[in-house]
């Protein structure tokens, strides 16, 4: 067989779309692999190998055989949705469509000895599986490379670390984007993974072979040759169905990888803030922030991302409610199941939305230094608890705490305060001088391993994209 030819998608939205993945959000790139026509055109596909593998069998002759591909491959939706009018069913209009282009002769083997499950499941899954690999899995690793970028080069780019949104200690901004660079790159392998172990099916009405054992001896032998034309394996167990729990199980790492670029937005747009403005998204000529406020810079790149990912952890609840299907089947998911596309298209598209406003941030590293240096030195509180008790006080961390306020309330660096406080004296005179550079200048001296940290990350995850 042939690879298979995606039909052409239009390269505009549409205006009278309902979903906004067809409208302002529109990607011709996404439609090519997700769009109705493509669906149609992957069904089509799985029935063209079907053909083959009757022939293999010697059911049909390989001539029909390639005569069925050739009319599948010219299958149009429009054609289908007309035959469809009339079928009442969306398979049973694409086997009319197909034969409609066919002689008599090869026109009974068209759909022989499938249900239209075998086509609609194992079509989907090598949609899907596609669709992982030729487009999301380049979107996530671009966005990959730009934040590889930005922790080598903002490894040593010291930044106060945030927990609770209050000052925390230390890092670099280097080491905060490798927290992402590793989290996205265990997430681009987990998908990898899962979109490849998507199986087809091609067992029948109830997945008991039935039909296929009046005109094969093997029915098994004829599923594997059926799917291998499409580089399947078959599913370990299906009934009419393929279970749900594959698709779920990818839909699930795909609402792990919008969370993981969400968190990314959050902290962004928090560092955005005017108050903060640590970071930038860029901002282009003739671009508007407010409708009113025109001042405003506003993160709306970050925020559209973190708002898409809603998107996608509601479809996660809608593939989980797809798990039951009563006996060998029932209908319940025909409608949901539809919405699988959904998914992987919103994810793609945060993925390159974010790599875009990532590769152009604009880093304040003033406005880091600033921030840094604004608790005039209390982000020292930890090393001096852990320096007393080192030298042997036993309440160190409550007389760290009392210090550190009573610097912050007083607008004095802890340094000064500590250095005049009678009853520690006896402890801080204990302390080297590198320790007391570590209490006057944390900002500088106790960064830990963020920097190191940052690099090895890095490293590790660009030799794993090479």
């Amino acid at each position: 067989m042939k690879p298979i030819n995606l039909p052409a998608v239009a390269q505009g939205p549409n205006f009278s779309s309902i979903d906004p993945l067809d409208g302002r959000y529109y990607d011709p790139e996404i439609a090519k692999y997700l769009s109705e026509r493509s669906r149609i055109a992957y069904q089509a596909y799985i029935e063209a190998a079907l053909a083959h593998a009757l022939a293999e069998f010697g059911v049909c002759s390989p001539e029909i055989a390639k005569e069925i591909e050739a009319a599948a491959a010219k299958v149009k939706a429009e054609d289908v949705a007309e035959a469809e009018k009339t079928t009442k069913h969306d398979v049973k209009a694409l086997v009319n469509t197909i034969k409609a282009d066919l002689s008599e002769e090869a026109q009974p083997f068209v759909h022989f000895g499938a249900t239209s499950y075998d086509i609609v499941a194992t079509a989907l899954s090598l949609q899907l599986r596609t669709a992982v690999s030729d487009l999301l899995i380049p979107r996530l690793i671009g966005l990959e490379k730009t934040l590889l970028k930005l922790t080598k080069d903002y490894a040593n780019t010291v930044q106060v670390g945030r927990t609770h949104g209050q000052h925390a200690v230390p890092i670099t901004f280097g080491f905060a984007m490798a927290e992402y660079v590793s989290r996205l790159g265990a997430s681009i392998g987990s998908l990898k993974v899962l979109s490849n172990k998507l199986p087809g099916k091609f067992s029948g009405a109830v997945g008991a072979y039935n039909a296929l054992s009046i005109f094969v001896d093997d029915p098994l032998k004829f599923e594997e040759k059926v799917l291998s034309y499409v580089d399947l394996e078959p599913a370990p167990y299906s009934t009419q169905i393929i279970p749900a729990e594959y698709y779920v199980r990818l839909i699930a790492e795909l609402g792990i990888t919008s969370g993981i670029m969400a968190n990314l937005s959050h902290d962004m747009r928090h560092l955005q803030r005017t108050e903060i403005a640590e970071v930038r998204e860029a901002f282009e000529a003739g671009q508007t922030g407010s409708s009113t406020m025109a001042h405003k810079r506003n993160p709306w790149n970050f925020e559209n991302v973190i708002s898409m990912s809603k998107q996608v952890t509601a479809q996660m609840v809608n593939a989980n409610l797809n798990i039951v299907s009563e006996h060998q089947r029932d209908l319940t998911d025909s409608a949901s199941a539809r919405f699988y596309g959904v998914v992987l298209a919103s994810v793609a598209s945060m993925a390159t939305r974010l790599d875009k406003v990532m590769s152009k941030i604009e880093v304040d590293q003033e406005n880091m230094e600033r921030n840094l240096y604004m608790s005039g030195g209390a982000i020292a509180a930890e090393p001096l608890y852990l320096l007393l008790e080192k030298y042997g006080h036993t309440t160190a961390h409550e007389v760290s705490k009392t210090l550190s306020h009573k610097a912050l309330e007083e607008g004095k660096t802890l340094y000064e305060i500590t250095e005049k406080d009678k009853d520690i004296a006896g402890y801080f005179a204990k302390f080297t001088e590198d320790e007391k550079q570590i209490l006057q200048e944390p900002e500088k001296h106790y960064t830990g391993l963020a920097a190191k940290k940052a690099l090895a990350t890095h490293d590790f995850w660009q030799e794993k994209l090479a």
